[in-house]
């Protein structure tokens, strides 16, 4: 233990409970939670949630829990102009981190979105959470989601193929087709 350690905890609490204590002014109210394939986090979930502050609906957060649970992946956050710069979208992230406690990672940050999201980090790392670097790209998204592709269900017909290729009888087969002849 260094001599800064405690000192860092204590700064360390002290913005957690910053945090927190703006989070419990909204609400996240569920209103789609989907696993279908072909989504980036499949066979994770999908969830769209509205944002209430003090009963009024000011905006939603579009995000997704891969099925590692490992990541919670920020495809949207949208406040609407009215109720913007009052903390609402960090108070959304940090909602989301107590409930998952796992680090925060979001997809596509837009131009007028990186202060917001440098802000975030920023405050996170004070309270000991942690937000990545974002995910931009066909690439960086597929190797992502390398991660739990072991976890992703094979579809009956693409199985039934996969083994008919693994079989002794395949070469015979495969030179019938390219011969044109029925299999």
């Amino acid at each position: 233990m260094t001599l800064f350690d405690p000192l860092r905890d204590f700064f360390q609490r002290r913005a957690a409970l910053q945090l927190t204590e703006r989070a419990t002014r909204l609400q996240l109210l569920t209103q789609r939670t989907e696993s279908q394939r072909g989504h980036f986090v499949f066979p994770g979930t999908d969830t769209l949630a509205s944002i209430e502050v003090a009963g009024q609906r000011v905006g939603y957060v579009d995000y997704g829990i891969n099925p590692l649970g490992d990541r919670v992946y920020i495809n949207m956050i949208e406040v609407q102009p009215g109720h913007q710069r009052r903390g609402i979208g960090l108070a959304v992230l940090w909602q989301l981190w107590l409930t998952h406690q796992v680090p925060i990672v979001p997809l596509y940050q837009y131009g007028s979105s990186y202060g917001f999201w440098n802000l975030a980090r920023r405050r996170f790392a004070a309270a000991g959470a942690l937000i990545e670097e974002e995910l931009r790209g066909f690439e960086e998204l597929e190797l992502a989601k390398q991660r739990w592709q072991h976890l992703v269900p094979e579809p009956e017909h693409e199985r039934l193929i996969r083994e008919l290729k693994a079989s002794p009888e395949w070469p015979a087969i495969e030179a019938r087709i390219h011969a044109g002849k029925p299999a």
